[in-house]
């Protein structure tokens, strides 16, 4: 018994998918700590710290949101979310990626207590940013040092500098070729047709 298996390719127009692949890297440097795109790794730098390395993936145009924070309790039972935030935009260039974006950064600035008050100080800075990179390129965004000061027992200042580096991917996924379901044909039964024979007179 044979079937007949019949396959349709679907007439559809296919379109590449095209994403942007932003790798970042945050770092707490000291002051004058030289970090360049080629540099290997930061964390074997003496005196540097990576914060974090998260990797997200954008639609080209749209904005891609990386946010690295924890909470940090403050007077009064608030809750208040140091660390950092950015937000990034990327799109395709002539000559590769243009970018824009903005990096938050929020760290506490000091604690103090005056009489039967408690103060808890908090420093956010904000830095914008724009600029090109071609596919798989590093970038490295230096920014202003800032100022921690210490506690009432530790007045020690003690300065730091944040440092951003991103890298840029340029990423195209194409489709596959889309199917119809299978259309299977029920197998065709032959019919029989049997004559039936005239009846014979019995015989006395």
């Amino acid at each position: 018994m044979k079937r007949l298996l019949l396959f349709f390719a679907a007439a559809l127009p296919l379109h590449s998918a095209t994403t942007i692949v932003v790798s970042a890297k945050f770092a707490d440097v000291p002051v004058g700590t030289e970090i360049s795109p080629t540099t290997p790794k930061l964390e074997k730098i003496k005196g540097v710290n990576v914060l974090s390395a998260p990797t997200i993936i954008v639609e080209p145009g749209k904005n891609g949101i990386i946010e690295v924070t924890q909470e940090q309790s403050a007077p009064g039972g608030a809750s208040v979310p140091l660390g950092l935030k950015l937000d990034i935009t990327p799109t395709l260039a002539e000559k590769g990626i243009a970018f824009s974006g903005r990096a938050t950064d929020r760290a506490m600035h000091g604690k103090r207590s005056e009489g039967k008050i408690s103060v808890v100080e908090f420093a956010t800075r904000e830095v914008y940013f724009s600029g090109t990179a071609s596919s798989g390129e590093t970038v490295v965004l230096h920014t202003a040092p800032a100022v921690t000061k210490g506690s009432a027992k530790d007045a020690e200042t003690k300065t730091r500098e944040l440092v951003i580096v991103l890298t840029f991917t340029k990423k195209t996924t194409e489709p596959e070729p889309t199917k119809k379901k299978t259309t299977e044909k029920a197998p065709v039964k032959k019919t029989t047709t049997t004559k039936a024979e005239p009846a014979k007179k019995k015989t006395k």
